[in-house]
């Protein structure tokens, strides 16, 4: 077995992987208990449970074995077809196993009484046990798929919102901000509509990863605005704790910059005196960690913007769905609001091909 990414067929698992086989070996012991709490008290239960793992494991472990072999050929047709090719493939292993056992147990245990009626109803119950169990796992393999592709539509339609919320926002705000600057300081004024156009066009970009330069790029674009606009009000501490390799690093697009704008949006500008933006990025071992800090308003004034909290779940929920090991830690305390982002970074690195 491997952990290799492999070509996959429609909503058919990769046989190939360990974590598949493993899922496949448990769900094949959870039916031998089945079956034998079914045949018991007629039979000892753990005679019964032992013969009856020995048979259902051969066959999964077979059939998880014929289709990781036949994972390319099955890459290649449509996927309902792909369905009913490792349906038949179940089936027939299933078939196979049982005549092989009945033969064996004609040969071995009863020679003197061959019962072919017997035989003929051993190797019919297997079968249709085997159909049933089989149509099952590939219904619940589909459901599975289409939940996960749902969710991937929604999480695309919200980072498509995410964007598009961007571009009003900051098209009226810093338009605004440009005007006022044009007459007494155009040399602001050009450096503004430079950084509008940047954080555009890095906000615009397709694709749901992006790379850490890009992401960091965007959220100094963004704050060289919003300096302009609230002036000595806003404060930006950066700690970087990277190299310059790292900034090719594959992070979720748009995870660094709504957390800077939630952090200047209800923080920032709900406090009449200002405060600092603090951002560190740091790349340990095996992770990558970026962390969001600012000031909180006083009690009176923290309901003063509607929509509190959108990005925040936003990006949580498509780590969770999406990243695995990846994960977000809010910390609320009396006068700071701490958010951390952190990607371990063989999911990153395993996110390079795709950028």
């Amino acid at each position: 077995m491997s952990n290799d990414h492999e070509p996959s067929t429609g909503f058919l698992p990769n046989f190939c992987l360990d974590s598949t086989l493993l899922l496949v070996v448990v769900m094949a012991e959870l039916l031998a208990v089945v079956l034998s709490l079914s045949s018991w008290p007629l039979a000892p239960f753990w005679r019964s449970l032992a013969l009856t793992s020995l048979f259902v494991q051969w066959v999964a472990l077979s059939s998880v074995g014929l289709l990781c072999r036949l994972r390319r050929p099955l890459s290649s047709v449509r996927p309902v077809s792909a369905a009913l090719i490792a349906y038949l493939v179940v089936l027939l292993v299933t078939l196979l196993f049982s005549i092989l056992t009945a033969a064996f147990l004609d040969w071995y245990v009863h020679p003197n009484a061959i019962d072919l009626h017997r035989d003929l109803a051993f190797v019919l119950r297997n079968a249709l046990v085997s159909a049933i169990m089989a149509a099952v796992a590939l219904r619940y393999l589909y459901l599975q798929h289409a939940w996960k592709r749902g969710v991937e539509a929604r999480l695309d339609a919200r980072l498509h919102a995410l964007q598009a919320r961007i571009r009003p926002h900051f098209l009226f705000n810093s338009m605004n901000t440009i005007a006022a600057l044009i007459r007494g300081r155009p040399d602001d004024a050009e450096q503004a509509v430079e950084d509008l156009s940047c954080m555009f066009r890095s906000a615009l970009r397709d694709g749901e990863w992006t790379r850490l330069g890009d992401e960091i790029e965007l959220a100094r674009h963004y704050l060289a605005l919003e300096c302009l606009r609230l002036g000595e009000r806003l404060d930006v501490a950066w700690r970087l704790d990277i190299d310059t390799r790292d900034e090719d690093l594959p992070v979720p697009a748009l995870s660094l910059q709504p957390l800077v704008e939630n952090a200047v949006y209800h923080g920032i500008q709900a406090i009449p005196a200002g405060g600092c933006v603090s951002i560190a990025i740091a790349r340990t071992r095996d992770r990558l960690r970026i962390a969001v800090t600012n000031p909180r308003p006083a009690a009176d004034r923290q309901g003063t913007h509607t929509g509190q909290g959108m990005a925040l779940e936003n990006i949580r929920e498509r780590l969770e769905l999406g990243y695995r090991g990846a994960n977000m830690e809010i910390r609320a305390e009396p006068d700071r609001f701490h958010v951390e982002l952190s990607l371990p970074l063989e999911t990153t690195d395993a996110r390079t091909d795709r950028r």
